[in-house]
């Protein structure tokens, strides 16, 4: 799951053993992934619940961010909207159409 920070204008994560770096002022789009798993442990099962950020660049780079959470994904949303108020944000067919 996703080790991100925020700060200094830039998202900072983790990559297998380096660590990496988007300037958030270069983000043009960024979105929404909910993935829905049916899990059994022993005895009994439970839902558990993925959330993805998928962020692209202006280079047309794309970083997926995967958390345990859905609200976990939507605070790291939130707060790149705050940082750059030009990002395209949500997957809408116009978006789709102009970044992919």
């Amino acid at each position: 799951m996703a080790k991100v920070m925020v700060e200094n204008g830039k998202i900072i994560y983790r990559k297998l053993l380096d660590t990496c770096e988007l300037l958030i002022a270069d983000l043009v789009w960024a979105y929404l992934q909910q993935e829905d798993l049916p899990a059994k442990m022993c005895c009994s099962s439970f839902h558990a619940e993925i959330g993805r950020v998928i962020v692209m660049d202006r280079n047309g780079k794309k970083e997926v961010f995967q958390f345990e959470s859905m609200q976990e994904a939507r605070e790291l949303l939130e707060r790149l909207q705050k940082e750059n108020r030009d990002l395209a944000v949500g997957y809408t067919e116009e978006n789709r159409k102009r970044f992919e």
